[in-house]
């Protein structure tokens, strides 16, 4: 095995992700053979390094995915110092599972955990151009035009432009249109910021697949994906 990567090994050891493993590892929370490192590119062997995070040995975990239905209320992160709760109140603690990607505080839907960082990498990937599909709700009427700057690419901040990959009109009236959006993307806030953009609020928003993967669960309960279910994500 060829060496890899501090941050990397402890996301390949489905301790965090790559993100999160960089920042513990700054601060000086992570050792190798009982030296503290602080930089995330220092090369480990993970068939003989002793890698530990704040005194505890790290070993390499069974991979396990989870799909949650994540309420609304509930932050996408592992822990908040307002004491906001967090999707991690929702399963249990000795799942030691992160989040792939994030759902706003008021965003309801499918949410993907896991202890596999190459998983959550991939996932996450804009080169794998998952598409995640959203079940979007805004005031007033969206016509045809809107649906044509929304397929076409809109300005969400300056010089960054985005596009929904398919945009169906599923009901409106006066008060109110809702849509099916999908898009491969994953920028901050993306939905909300391109129908900001076409002058239409968004005050319903629930993601409904990852992939060809969906979500099949009550509000605010989990299961275990199977492996044929994971591949249903990457395909």
């Amino acid at each position: 095995m060829e060496k890899t990567s501090l941050s990397r090994a402890l996301s390949k050891l489905g301790y965090c992700s790559r993100t999160s493993a960089a920042s513990l590892i700054r601060t000086g929370e992570v050792s190798v053979n009982g030296k503290k490192i602080k930089s995330p590119s220092y090369r480990v062997d993970l068939r003989k390094d002793r890698i530990e995070v704040n005194d505890s040995c790290l070993t390499k975990r069974t991979p396990l995915v989870i799909m949650l239905h994540k309420p609304a209320g509930y932050i996408t992160t592992s822990s908040d110092e307002l004491s906001r709760r967090t999707v991690m109140d929702l399963v249990p603690r000795e799942t030691h599972v992160f989040a792939v990607g994030r759902l706003d505080c008021d965003t309801t839907g499918l949410l993907i955990l896991t202890n596999d960082g190459e998983l959550a990498n991939e996932i996450t990937s804009p080169g794998r151009k998952i598409m995640k599909t959203y079940e979007v709700t805004v005031n007033g009427k969206v016509s045809e035009g809107h649906l044509k700057k929304l397929l076409g690419g809109v300005e969400i901040t300056d010089g960054v432009s985005v596009h929904a990959d398919k945009c169906v009109i599923d009901f409106a009236d006066s008060l109110k249109t809702k849509l099916t959006v999908t898009i491969h993307e994953g920028k901050n806030r993306q939905i909300k910021r391109m129908f900001d953009a076409i002058g239409k609020k968004v005050f319903n928003l629930h993601r409904s697949a990852i992939g060809n993967l969906k979500l099949d669960l009550p509000e605010g309960t989990w299961r275990e994906l199977s492996q044929e279910e994971v591949r249903l994500i990457l395909e």
